[in-house]
């Protein structure tokens, strides 16, 4: 058995089209000037406390995450598993990554410098399809290929520290899930990379202020409603094969031919 499943990761590509994904990059505004003056120690200390936090949420809200490229967290819903409300799990997963990563910065201030809490997130979202699989070889990897992927990075890349930038596509999918109060139309439309001129929105949500772990409340920031509270959806997590190691980063197809981090 064992080598007729090897037979058939030799002979077939693993890899499938998935119709409908909401696909989230995020970056760390200021993380360049930050970094330039921390050691590499300091550096890890903080990725790694801000991506292990997103990797909770990450199962919480059913998402699955791709790969980080340096202080890019790239992630997609959708796959492998078909999720009718993938860009309402991506939003509201975004927005918990933004709480989550002012509380971590607000924590961590004391041993990181307080510019840590300068910090901020900018957020790009599309909705599309995408190719994705394990690109096979040496230290093969889980990879998405595709125009959705190359627009939710414009869509990163061409939003505002603080803010979660979606395109059209994921804006109407959140009008089909009855969630058009949570759009508010960019006034100015964005000139993308091989896009042209686009209308695209910021997703603002509301609820509850958050507090820090050390119980002081940022303001501007809310808690959503997480999968547990709200109706239940079928873990992508469970379902996808070739990612018993997750702390495996994965290559993107951007990484290396023009998608800006």
């Amino acid at each position: 058995m064992h080598l007729f499943c090897n037979f058939l990761l030799q002979s077939h590509a693993i890899a499938s089209l998935y119709p409908e994904t909401t696909i989230f990059f995020a970056d760390l505004a200021g993380f360049t000037k930050w970094s330039s003056s921390r050691t590499p120690i300091e550096v890890f200390d903080l990725l790694e406390t801000v991506y292990g936090e997103f990797d909770k949420l990450a199962k919480r809200y059913k998402v699955f995450k791709v790969e980080t490229i340096g202080d890019c967290y790239v992630a997609v819903t959708g796959l492998p598993k078909p999720q009718e409300d993938h860009a309402l799990l991506m939003c509201k997963f975004a927005r918990s990554c933004m709480a989550k990563f002012q509380l971590v910065t607000v924590d961590l201030s004391d041993t990181l410098g307080e510019d840590t809490k300068l910090l901020e997130m900018r957020v790009g979202l599309h909705s599309g399809p995408v190719t994705a699989g394990v690109l096979r070889g040496d230290k093969g990897r889980f990879q998405l290929f595709g125009d959705s992927v190359n627009t939710a990075s414009r869509m990163e890349s061409n939003g505002v520290k603080g803010k979660i930038h979606c395109s059209e596509a994921t804006a109407e999918a959140l009008r089909k899930a009855r969630k058009q109060n949570w759009l508010v139309p960019r006034e100015d439309k964005i000139v993308a990379k091989g896009k042209g001129e686009m209308q695209t929105y910021w997703v603002e949500m509301s609820g509850l202020a958050a507090t820090s772990t050390s119980g002081s409340v940022l303001s501007g920031i809310h808690s959503i409603e997480t999968p547990e509270q709200s109706t239940p959806t079928p873990s992508s997590h469970a379902s996808m094969p070739l990612r018993n190691n997750p702390n495996q980063q994965q290559d993107l197809e951007g990484s290396k031919s023009g998608i800006e981090c």
